[in-house]
């Protein structure tokens, strides 16, 4: 190889490696802000829903109105937002009184 095709190569290796670390970084911030929707396939196979009211209770017949999003330890939302990240949907926002059938109760603080 000539010195020049060594530079050329490297430099192009250098292109190439910083597009792919900016496109993995775009990817994470539009996903930081993704609303999740009751139409997205995943969240219909967890019986997802905006509202916890809306549940079916014959198809869950464990849920409770009691049980939303802000009660769930998978959700990481700041007090008084009406929408949170949540840890099952990939980091997506989940409205407070959302519900999936992955609720896991928070512990006793």
């Amino acid at each position: 190889m000539s010195e020049c095709n060594r530079r050329t190569f490297m430099l192009q290796l250098v292109a190439g490696g910083s597009a792919l670390a900016l496109s993995r970084w775009s990817l994470a911030e539009e996903a930081k802000t993704a609303v999740l929707t009751e139409d997205d396939a995943y969240a219909k196979s967890m019986g997802f829903r905006l509202d916890t009211t809306q549940v079916d209770q014959a198809k869950y017949p464990k849920h409770t109105v009691e049980q939303k999003c802000s009660e769930c330890q998978l959700f990481s939302g700041e007090p008084g937002e009406p929408l949170g990240p949540c840890s099952f949907f990939g980091k997506r926002l989940v409205p407070v009184d959302g519900w999936c059938r992955n609720f896991k109760p928070n512990a006793a603080a």
